[in-house]
């Protein structure tokens, strides 16, 4: 059997610790020492990573918005296949406020999904075109930014009623905006955010196969990111 000494300690006879007790001790001295246990440790892995994710939920809920552009009508300046950072928060707490020549995102109720156009008219204002010019009040309006100028056509005169917009897109021969809306006039409550920057994707096909088809991937070109 195996027996453990006692030993003199300031004049006392003290028993050895047993491996039970010794090991007890180790455990309550890694306890001491701050060792996470349970729902300690649980957050301790883990805490740093759901703040960061719930950081970036309420950016990107409230804050900003992410909104993805598949198509050409805002070429130039928005190429095929961008990803755009909007700034959301003004038209989530109060009355949105949009000038002439900004890029927003609103909900089109008649087509049915979110688009992203410039602001041409603003409310009260007689738009109308001749030459392949846009005219507001009766005065030609520079668009600086259109990759191409004098092309923006159509037979109509449209009167811009309070609380709405006049958008187009930039490639005018390749937009459906308010030219050709049965609905041309955008509600302010409609826009969801002003456009900030914008993030050009590259399409990159992954494999191709005859049951899934081409699958591709879009990678961000930093490079290209501009401001709008």
């Amino acid at each position: 059997m195996d027996k453990r000494e006692s030993r003199d300690y300031q004049g006392k006879r003290v028993a050895a610790p047993t491996d039970e007790t010794a090991d007890h001790g180790t455990v309550e001295r890694r306890e001491k020492a701050g060792a996470p246990s349970g729902k300690r440790g649980f957050w301790h892995d883990y805490g740093f990573l759901l703040i960061t994710v719930l950081v970036v939920v309420v950016l990107f809920r409230g804050v900003f918005q992410l909104a993805y552009v598949p198509s050409g009508s805002m070429e130039t300046t928005i190429p095929t296949n961008s990803l755009l950072i909007a700034w959301r928060l003004p038209y989530l707490v109060s009355d949105p406020t949009l000038e002439r020549g900004d890029v927003a995102i609103f909900w089109d109720e008649e087509m049915g999904k979110i688009l992203v156009k410039r602001v041409v008219g603003l409310e009260g204002e007689r738009i109308s075109f001749t030459g392949g010019h846009t005219y507001i009040d009766g005065e030609k309006l520079e668009e600086p930014y259109l990759p191409e100028q004098g092309i923006t056509e159509s037979d109509k005169v449209f009167q811009v009623p309070e609380g709405s917009l006049f958008m187009m897109g930039d490639n005018r021969n390749g937009s459906w905006d308010s030219r050709f809306l049965s609905q041309p006039y955008i509600s302010l409550q409609a826009v969801q955010g002003k456009a900030l920057v914008c993030i050009p994707l590259k399409q990159i096909t992954l494999f191709e196969s005859p049951k899934l088809g081409r699958v591709n991937i879009y990678l961000p070109l930093f490079g290209d990111t501009h401001t709008l």
